[in-house]
């Protein structure tokens, strides 16, 4: 009873761990567009660039304050070391009749003791620069949503990339494993021959190589693909201890399918879809603004104020809220501001502006320029990429159709242990050519959709 006590124990420990070990290493299954919604809600870039776009909501709120009125108040308690005197002459109306005429004599007017509260309010009326800032502070908006954009764009493009990456080389994985599995057949059966003496050592030693560089291709398979899982991951910010996994299907018709339709986007690709486009323009139109404002800076701005204050004094504090001792003053106007000369400085501030205008518009032509240039360059990248994987497939068959007629070759006698493994070698070569080939086509088609604009609903922008 005791050791089946134990038994039990054992037995229950044993699952305990598995379990545990389970829940520790748990695994998350994502599809690209998961990738791409993590990476949105976790990049702290991203965060960090929410941010900036609440900080352009609040100049434009700045911005249309400005004819909102501006209320004061303002108080000063005084207190003079020594009274204030009115100097008078004798045989003056208030010099005393005892002064001798043309004598000075000083009258003490002032107090010890005052207080000066004042309300005051302005209002503008008319500020002709508040329309360019207003629109400045608008456009600074718009280029810092677009800057957002064209980060995201970029971040999709990344992670296509190696989400993309990451499913081929699973794939080429798998084909390698069947081909060891097939090739360690081999090897076993060689060195068997070579024992009952039917074989040479020098077969052994070919079979074996090509094993090893078959091992060897998988092992640089299985690195490619965790740093490209890095890569994924690190776009994403993914700092999770749980395991990824990539659910999204895999498949080689449809990936060749879909290059013809973006060929055809690229010839027809227009730059205005182009994020940096946008961005050129909305940069554009902040420049002309920016000559406005700075020509409103010579015309006129019309204002209203108005206060209300009181001068209350006495010699002691306890008698300055004697009610007639205040005496309000209050005034409202109306003023006006006439720029008249200014040393030349708006009209210099001007012709700058101008020349960053310029300096914008040119950028924008050279976008355009290097658009078209991009257009082309990736057009015929994708037909290369193409031609070339075509002709990968048409030898990757041939190879392993090479394999099968080999094998039934073998098991009649016609072939012999050297032609299976010059046909491993082939099917190898052309398996790798082929992958390759097929990651600068996948490669290739993620950068074809980034230069139309193809992402740009990803991130929420229309086509």
């Amino acid at each position: 009873m005791q050791k089946l006590y134990h038994q039990k124990l054992n037995s229950f420990l044993v699952i305990l761990f598995l379990s545990g070990s389970q829940l520790l290493h748990a695994q998350k299954t994502f599809s690209a567009e998961q990738c791409v919604q993590y990476a949105f809600e976790h990049n702290p870039l991203l965060h960090a660039s929410s941010t900036d776009t609440a900080i352009s909501d609040l100049d434009i709120k700045r911005v249309s304050g400005l004819y909102l009125p501006r209320v004061n108040f303002g108080a000063a308690v005084q207190y003079y070391i020594t009274k204030r005197n009115l100097l008078v002459e004798g045989g003056t109306t208030l010099a005393p009749s005892t002064v001798a005429p043309g004598e000075p004599y000083a009258i003490p007017v002032g107090y010890n003791n005052s207080w000066f509260p004042t309300l005051s309010v302005n209002q503008l009326i008319f500020d002709p620069s508040y329309r360019n800032s207003y629109n400045i502070a608008s456009q600074n908006r718009v280029l810092q949503q677009q800057e957002i954009a064209d980060f995201k764009i970029n971040l999709v493009t990344g992670i296509y990339k190696a989400y993309s990456a990451c499913r081929l080389l699973e794939v080429q994985a798998k084909f390698l494993v069947e081909n060891i599995n097939r090739i360690d057949t081999l090897i076993e059966l060689t060195r068997i021959k070579f024992k009952e003496g039917a074989g040479i050592k020098i077969e052994v030693n070919r079979v074996e190589v090509t094993g090893n560089r078959m091992r060897s291709a998988l092992a640089n398979v299985r690195n490619s693909f965790a740093g490209a899982m890095l890569g994924l991951q690190f776009q994403m910010n993914y700092l999770e201890k749980d395991s990824m996994i990539l659910s999204d299907a895999f498949s080689i018709p449809e990936i060749v399918s879909a290059t013809d339709p973006i060929m055809q986007e690229l010839l027809l690709g227009d730059p205005a879809k182009r994020i940096e486009s946008q961005m050129l323009k909305t940069q554009i139109a902040l420049a002309d603004e920016s000559i406005k404002l700075e020509r409103a800076r010579k015309q006129i701005s019309i204002g209203a104020d108005g206060q209300l204050g009181f001068t209350p004094a006495a010699n002691s504090i306890d008698k300055i809220f004697q009610g007639e001792r205040w005496r309000p003053y209050s005034y409202i106007g109306v003023n006006l501001f006439v720029p008249i000369f200014n040393g030349s400085d708006v009209n210099r501030a001007v012709e700058q502006k101008k020349l960053q205008a310029s300096q914008v518009r040119n950028y924008y032509d050279q976008f355009t320029n290097q658009f078209e240039n991009e257009k082309q360059t990736v057009f015929y990248q994708i037909k290369n990429a193409k031609e070339k994987f075509l002709y990968a497939e048409t030898n990757l068959k041939l190879a392993e159709n090479n394999i099968y007629l080999l094998q039934e070759a073998f098991v009649n006698g016609v072939a012999d242990n050297q032609d299976l493994i010059l046909g491993e070698n082939d099917l190898y070569e052309n398996q790798a050519r082929y992958y390759d080939e097929l990651l600068q086509l996948l490669l290739s088609q993620i950068e074809g959709r980034h230069v139309t604009g193809g992402y740009n609903r990803v991130v929420g922008l229309s086509d």
